[in-house]
């Protein structure tokens, strides 16, 4: 028996899609956005149809976190020479994180061939090869914490002291990061709670979606988070430092129609044969109280 297939078949499928589908005018204005792009980016379709994607909606900026909106974007290159077009980007999510994705454009043409549009699919990217496991820490149970979106400070403990027997048992290197946020007193005394609360879950957010699937997050005290970084030696602790601070730098949370943003202070420890946790998170906390002293929004190891 022949299947005969029309538009609202095929409309479906794309609707169906895990990964994020949403098709564009060649003014760029929004005509279609599927649930896969409702879930990585949180706006749902009725928010964004009608809407021209540049409209302070997802905010795509590149890998040295330069704006894509304007002359850059891969949709309008795409229009314009008809190629299609695949690289990564980081978008904002409707709440503010930073999400890393990759994006595919490809253009979209009527029956005479002319371009009267384009397509971008996107999903979130894990892009990152095989790591050695850290098996006690991997059977760590965790719980998240609501307020942060990462897991609560008892976990982070928890797994951290796991990650260092599993260092010591088997020589399995990781590194730690201490994240905190700049003039944190300052800012909730002219925010108020309720902002802060945003805030803490937006970066506790961009921090986990950046790192890898076998690295951890969690809270560390009350404005301060830690990250569990697998085979990280000290040269590639650096380079996450300095790509953690810039991505967190440009993701913003909405706010009475404004967008607040704030900068970090990171400080990193790779571990060594005497280490404890305490000795661990100690120099990861100096690191990070160097960075705040000298002005913030910068990163530092010991």
């Amino acid at each position: 028996m022949q299947v005969t297939l029309n538009s609202e078949h095929y409309k479906a499928v794309l609707e169906d899609l895990p990964n994020g589908l949403y098709i564009v005018d060649r003014d760029r204005r929004i005509l279609f956005w599927n649930r896969g792009a409702e879930q990585i980016t949180g706006y749902r379709s009725q928010e964004v149809i009608g809407h021209l994607c540049q409209d302070n909606l997802l905010m795509h900026c590149d890998e040295n976190y330069k704006m894509l909106c304007g002359c850059n974007c891969p949709l309008q290159q795409t229009m314009v020479d008809g190629r299609p077009r695949e690289t990564n980007v980081y978008l904002r999510h409707k709440d503010g994180q930073r999400i890393p994705v990759r994006v595919r454009a490809v253009p979209v043409r009527n029956a005479e061939g002319a371009i009267i549009g384009a397509a971008e699919s996107f999903d979130e990217r894990h892009d990152i090869p095989e790591l050695q496991m850290h098996p006690n820490a991997q059977a760590v149970q965790k719980h998240a914490d609501e307020r942060t979106g990462v897991s609560d400070e008892a976990s982070t403990r928890d797994y951290l002291a796991a990650a260092l027997r599993d260092y010591q048992e088997d020589g399995i290197p990781f590194g730690v990061l201490m994240i905190a946020i700049d003039e944190f007193d300052r800012f909730r005394r002219a925010h108020g709670g309720e902002v802060v609360a945003k805030l803490l879950h937006m970066i506790g957010v961009t921090v986990a979606k950046n790192l890898r699937d076998a690295d951890f997050v969690g809270d560390w005290g009350e404005s301060c988070f830690l990250a569990i970084v697998v085979n990280c030696p000290p040269a590639n602790l650096a380079q996450l430092i300095f790509m953690l601070k810039r991505v967190v730098s440009v993701a913003e949370i909405p706010w009475w129609g404004e967008r607040v943003a704030v900068t970090v202070s990171i400080g990193g420890a790779a571990v060594h044969p005497a280490d404890t946790v305490h000795s661990l998170v100690a120099r990861a906390e100096l690191a990070m109280r160097r960075c705040m002293d000298h002005g913030g929004n910068s990163g530092d190891i010991l």
